[in-house]
This record gives C-alpha cells, structure tokens and sequence, in this order.
C-alpha cells in the first residue's frame, strides 16, 4: 500500500493541514503532484471524507501539496443559498420534500441548463482551478465533481479526477460527471448501482468511504476515555448526535433519553449549530440536579473518535461518515429521523448488516433502547458486526487508487 497510515504512528489531524500546505516535508517524486479535494458544504461529511484523503495524501508523501477546498464557498450568494442553506432548512422543517427532490432527480439523463446555471454560479471556482492548474482533482460532492467534469469537456482543466461517493447508496447526481478517471465507492452495490446509472464499471473501485486516521490510530481504554471526557465509569453512555435530533424537536427527545433508565451518560454533540447548543443548555439548566449530571452538551469537537470508543450506542442520523467512522469503532447505532433519500437507504444498509436499530416513535425509544442496553450478547453482536464491515483505511484504498492511475 503506498504509504499505508496503519504501517505507521500518524501525527495529530491538527498537524497537517488539510485545508491548505501540509506541514510534512515535500516529495519531489509526489507521483499526484499537487492535489485539490473539492467538497461541498452540506453537512459535514462531505468536508471530512476531502480532509480524509488529504491527509492520506501528505502522510504518505503521495502528493506535493493538498489542498481542500469548498466549491459553495466560492458561489454567488443566491445560489449558495438555495443550494445549501435551503436545503438544510428542509430537513428540520419539511424532510418530506427532501425525499420528494431525491427521488424525483434519481434518474440519469442531461441537464444542460443545470449545467449552465452551476457554470456561471460557481464561476469563481472555475477561476481558482484554471488558476492554479491543480495536477490532481478529487471531488467529494457531486456538485463540485459535475462542474469539473463540463471543464474538462470545455478544455478548461486537464488533470487526473477522481470523484469518491460519500454514502452507500447512490444517487443518479454521482453519475453526472463523465469525464472522471475514477469513482471510489463504498460497497460492490455502489458500483452496480453506478453502473446502472451509465458509468463504465471498470472506472469503479470499492475501497469504503473515507473516514479520518484518528478512527483507526491506537487508542487509549475506555475507562481512561470515559474519565478524560467526563463520563461516568459505569453503566451504558449514549453518544447523541445533534444534528439528527434537529432544534425543534430536542426538548422532547432529551426527555426520552433521560428515561433511558440503564443508560447513565448521555453525550449530546451539536457541532457548529450555535443555536442547537444555545437550545440543549436551556433544556438541560431546567432539569433536576440528577438528570443535569447525566448530560454533557459539547459543540464542536474533534475528539469524536475518543467519544465513540468510549461510549456504548451512537443516536442520530446515518450520515455516510458518520455510519463509517461507527463501523470503525465498532460503534452499534440507533438511528433517529433518517433524511429521507440517501440517509434512508444507509439506515437499511445498516440495519442489514445487524449493526443499528431504528427508532420510529417517541413513545417506545426509551423503552427500545432500555431493551437494547440490557441485552449484552445483542450489543457484542452488533459491536462485532460493525468491526467487520468497517474500512478503517479506505483514505488510503483512495490514495493507493490515484497512484495507480498516475503511474499509468
């Protein structure tokens, strides 16, 4: 493996930087030359499978430089807006419309005018790509790896392009991108899918979906992490994911937590959402003294591989990363009000493969979970089951891909 992470102490993430130069010395042979991981700012994910990558990248001295960038950060602001913002506001206001939108566009075909109009919304990106003549595209979102692929037919960008799907299902959007060398996939039925929506199946290559080194480093015990995070020593602790609870609903759902009766932490992450963690602190400052104990609220963290080994159930939405980086730590998941499209179809992945649950009414889930906590043998099947479907190193399964194709 060119420079496998696993045969190696990696440095911290916050070493090298993922989001510009790396900090570790330059390879003049770098065989990927200076790469660009372009993603778009929906959600997380799509940023921390770029950053993923990147690191592999500059950890494995595969490229001279990788650098990641937002494509929507780089749009006008009426199409970032509609693109982004108010497809966030969907998913806590109307899911159903986004389950609409997803099947509704799951067809392949051309979109010339969509085309036109990403074009000349993400001008100032073209700028940028034509201006720096990266050697290496990678696309992380289909927006961005669309847009590549029409430079490409137009003649303004020439390079190696890779795009890697970030879900295990995928959309017909991921196909929309004919010129790419390579796609990178998660499981054999992504590639069967892809193939289905028109993409030469030779040009698919299942490596899982990239997830941070920290996921598979060395890690301290359990106990060790559950006194660095301020947890308690015994009984289950939950690892709520906020942004699967969503603001309108977070009052009702800490309520069903805390009658969790075997569950004595309750970690709630509620990422950059200023507002999420403004709402979960007032839920929490009214509650007893006992049940204030219980909950620990956290913002953004990147201590999230520390969190997950030292809890027992991860709850929340089955965002591709999120599912992967679970696997990892073998991490079982109890999925709450899946977006409906793509995190509907991770959740029956996951569900398959015995590693998840699914809470469908409010009124049952403490009793589910509670069910769930108490049943050890239940728990070490589905800890077992998601170590055994996790790709740890599918960063590098990337890397060692676009090597390949550098070296012809």
């Amino acid at each position: 493996m060119h420079g496998s992470i696993a045969a190696r102490a990696l440095p911290d993430a916050r070493d090298i930087s993922s989001a510009g130069r790396g900090s570790l010395p330059p390879a003049d042979d770098a065989p990927l030359g200076r790469a660009m991981l372009v993603t778009g700012s929906v959600g997380s994910g799509h940023t921390r499978a770029a950053e993923a990558v990147a690191d592999a990248m500059l950890v494995g001295h595969a490229a001279n430089e990788a650098v990641v960038v937002d494509c929507l950060a780089h749009a006008v602001a009426p199409f970032r807006r509609a693109y982004r913002d108010a497809y966030i506001a969907l998913i806590e206001r109307a899911p159903g419309a986004i389950g609409w939108l997803y099947r509704s566009s799951d067809r392949a075909g051309d979109g010339p005018l969509r085309r036109a109009v990403q074009r000349h919304a993400l001008a100032s990106f073209r700028r940028r790509v034509r201006d720096e003549r990266p050697d290496t595209i990678v696309c992380t979102h289909f927006l961005a790896a669309e847009v590549v692929s029409d430079m490409v037919a137009r003649g303004e960008w020439r390079g190696r392009f890779a795009v890697v799907v970030t879900d295990f299902d995928a959309h017909a959007m991921w196909a929309k991108c004919p010129h790419a060398d390579r796609w990178f996939v998660a499981l054999e039925e992504t590639r069967e899918i892809l193939a289905g929506k028109g993409v030469p199946r030779e040009r698919v290559e299942i490596t899982g979906i990239p997830i941070s080194a920290a996921f598979s480093a060395p890690a301290p015990s359990r106990a060790e992490l559950r006194r660095t995070h301020g947890l308690s020593p015994e009984g289950p602790a939950l690892l709520v994911s906020g942004g699967g609870v969503g603001v309108s609903l977070l009052g009702d759902t800490l309520l069903d937590l805390l009658r969790v009766r075997s569950a004595t932490s309750i970690v709630l992450v509620c990422g950059k959402n200023a507002r999420l963690r403004e709402r979960a602190e007032t839920v929490v400052g009214g509650l007893d003294s006992e049940a204030r104990a219980r909950v620990r609220i956290l913002g953004f963290t990147d201590r999230m591989h520390e969190l997950m080994r030292a809890c027992d159930l991860a709850i929340g939405k089955p965002g591709g990363l999120t599912s992967c980086e679970a696997l990892a730590c073998g991490l079982p998941m109890a999925v709450l009000r899946p977006v409906p499209g793509q995190e509907e179809r991770n959740s029956d992945h996951l569900l398959e493969w015995g590693v998840a649950t699914k809470l469908n009414s409010p009124e049952s889930l403490a009793w589910r979970l509670d069910a769930l906590l108490s049943d050890g043998d239940r728990l070490a099947r589905m800890r077992a089951a998601a170590l055994a479907r996790a790709r740890p190193f599918a960063a590098d399964a990337v890397v060692d891909g676009l090597c390949q194709i550098a070296a012809g």
